[in-house]
């Protein structure tokens, strides 16, 4: 969704982060989508092969009762073995926001999050985040932010090595360029579009429009009026420009706001058929792999 946001690392990719690997690493991961989340054991496991780490994973947790259950009854005792050194979230998880967690417990431990949505970074870096993965991310990802969290956790041991200067060097920047990346998340999406009208052109706000569609390579633009424009770019190139709070793309034709929706009723294979507002003369489906995060946009999570 949107314009993807790089907060975990920048253009200072250098030698100093391997004077602070750490050799094992306890893993709590919050995803409600075990496809996702085995790929992101995957990618864990492949940094711990590369880098040498051991890699204990202590449990893929779905929901955000769950979450917070855990939490409570996690021993305070740091060194103990069942306590995470970093945890991998995913914001929206089965019954809720992840940050209903953060809400109701403490947790001082490392968080990395990983979602599709870029206008919760802001708010991520408020609860112990070091980094905010944007799905889909890669491996690269993965490896910058353990890295990050190895810098982190040198600086904070207190060691009398004399490299702690430089630890705390990269630590400041880590945190500078996440501060950074998340203000960037934050970037004034578009209110207007220019269009042609005949020979004319015209002014059209962005909260006149209440859906876009494409029919091969056209996309047409279609207001609340009813009345229709012809884009002159790409579904794409119109998504990225767009706030992804009040615009969401449920499959590679549609791209519309919630106030367009009439209804939603159940599809075949798991898929939702909506109605429109102005009608749209053939069928509205969103994609499968998008339910989720439809419903989840839907009800404003």
């Amino acid at each position: 969704m949107g314009e993807k946001v790089d907060v975990i690392h920048g253009h200072r990719h250098n030698q100093t982060f391997h004077h602070f690997l750490i050799v094992s690493m306890n893993i709590l991961i919050l995803e409600d989508e075990q496809e996702a989340a085995h790929r992101l054991t995957m990618l864990l496991e492949r940094y711990g092969r590369e880098e040498g780490v051991t890699m204990r994973f202590l449990g893929a947790i779905e929901s955000v009762r769950d979450a917070l259950a855990y939490f409570q009854q996690m021993p305070t005792e740091r060194t103990n073995a069942d306590v995470p050194d970093v945890v991998f979230v995913d914001i929206h998880l089965a019954d809720g926001s992840s940050f209903e967690v953060f809400r109701h417990v403490q947790v001082d431990i490392p968080v990395i999050f990983t979602t599709a949505y870029n206008e919760y970074a802001l708010h991520a870096f408020k609860v112990h985040s070091i980094a905010y993965l944007l799905k889909p991310f890669g491996y690269a990802d993965i490896q910058a932010a353990l890295r990050k969290l190895a810098v982190q956790k040198q600086f904070f041991q207190g060691s009398s090595n004399p490299s702690n200067n430089a630890a705390l060097e990269e630590f400041r920047a880590a945190l500078q360029e996440a501060h950074l990346g998340a203000q960037q998340a934050q970037k004034r999406f578009k209110t207007r579009f220019l269009l042609h009208a005949g020979e004319t052109m015209t002014i059209v706000p962005t909260k006149d429009i209440y859906y876009f569609y494409a029919e091969g390579k056209i996309v047409s633009i279609v207001l609340e009026n009813g009345r229709k424009y012809i884009a002159e770019n790409t579904l794409e190139e119109i998504e990225s420009v767009l706030n992804p709070a009040e615009f969401f793309r449920i499959s590679r034709k549609f791209l519309l706001r919630a106030e367009s929706i009439v209804s939603v009723e159940p599809y075949f294979n798991g898929r939702l058929a909506l109605k429109l507002l102005p009608a749209f003369s053939g069928e509205v489906i969103v994609s499968r792999e998008r339910v989720k995060e439809c419903k989840a946009w839907l009800e404003g999570a």
